[in-house]
């Protein structure tokens, strides 16, 4: 039996009431004994939750169009069972326009919040300001450094996430969704995010199916892709099944069909083994239509 809420929709509703700037129901998510830790401070307890909130809005206003404070970029949850979720605050005092991009890490028992840990950079806006330093990414293509990047196997009712790349590597193949970690971004938070992006489906990111590497060469011998990849077991909990903006096609596969998607031996020895993690893994069935 479910104990409380579903913790994803707990957390949206959160950002709903934090956005509208509603305290009373901003009360309701916390348990009484509930910990915040924010700007370094840690806050115990529900009334002094409500304090420090109150005294941010009495300071700051919306900054967003219709009255909004957070955008959310993504929630998810991570392997320590928190509920992940990263976004974008603007906000203003008179003249004073701010803008941070931040996180915060949810974990929820018995239907309310039980700690909430929240981590934010700020970052200028004024236009008259000259634009911070763009800090090239790494090359994928003849990179200097091994690129590490993070993928997964979705299982849904005994069948698996697969999606067709269209660009290399492996560019009109069939491959399990996944991409490149961003600078600052925890694993289990790239995992989330690139499969939002990839196949429009939030997850659960489970545990670590394999950890291995990635080399192709060109004709020369010298090394053209250089990838350590991380694979992790997830399961969907929201959203629905469609193809990003890198990606050709998107599909639930048969794990008896594999052969017909003509995957590198490596993908289907991954999927192999998460598919025998699966078990142990989610005691719980997910929620999603696909």
């Amino acid at each position: 039996m479910k104990s409380g809420p579903d913790p994803f929709d707990l957390v949206r509703e959160w950002f709903a009431a934090y956005n509208r700037g509603e305290l009373d129901a901003i009360d309701v998510f916390y348990e009484a004994t509930a910990s915040l830790e924010q700007d370094n401070n840690l806050v115990q307890g529900r009334d002094g939750i409500r304090t420090v909130i109150s005294r941010h809005f009495a300071r700051w206003d919306p900054g967003f169009d219709g009255g909004i404070r957070r955008r959310v970029r993504m929630v998810g949850r991570i392997e320590s069972g928190a509920i992940h979720a990263e976004w974008t605050e603007r906000e203003v005092q008179g003249e004073t326009v701010r803008e941070r991009r931040g996180y915060s890490d949810f974990v929820i028992e018995g239907g309310h919040i039980h700690t909430q840990r929240e981590v934010a950079h700020e970052f200028p806006v004024d236009e008259d300001l000259p634009a911070p330093p763009v800090t090239e990414l790494p090359p994928r293509r003849y990179p200097q450094r091994p690129v590490v990047g993070v993928g997964a196997v979705i299982v849904h009712d005994g069948n698996v996430v697969l999606i067709k790349r269209k660009f290399e590597p492996l560019a009109g193949q069939w491959s399990l969704p996944g991409g490149t970690l961003e600078l600052g971004e925890s694993l289990e938070a790239g995992v989330a995010r690139e499969m939002r992006e990839e196949t429009g489906l939030e997850v659960e990111v489970g545990p670590v199916v394999e950890v291995f590497d990635r080399i192709l060469l060109d004709l020369d011998g010298r090394v053209r892709y250089h990838f350590v990849l991380i694979d992790y077991l997830c399961r969907p909990i929201g959203g629905q099944l469609v193809a990003g903006s890198d990606v050709a096609d998107a599909v639930l596969a048969d794990p008896t069909t594999l052969s017909t998607y003509r995957m590198t031996p490596k993908a289907v020895s991954v999927i192999e083994r998460a598919l025998a993690m699966v078990p142990e893994a989610f005691s719980t069935s997910g929620v999603t239509n696909l």
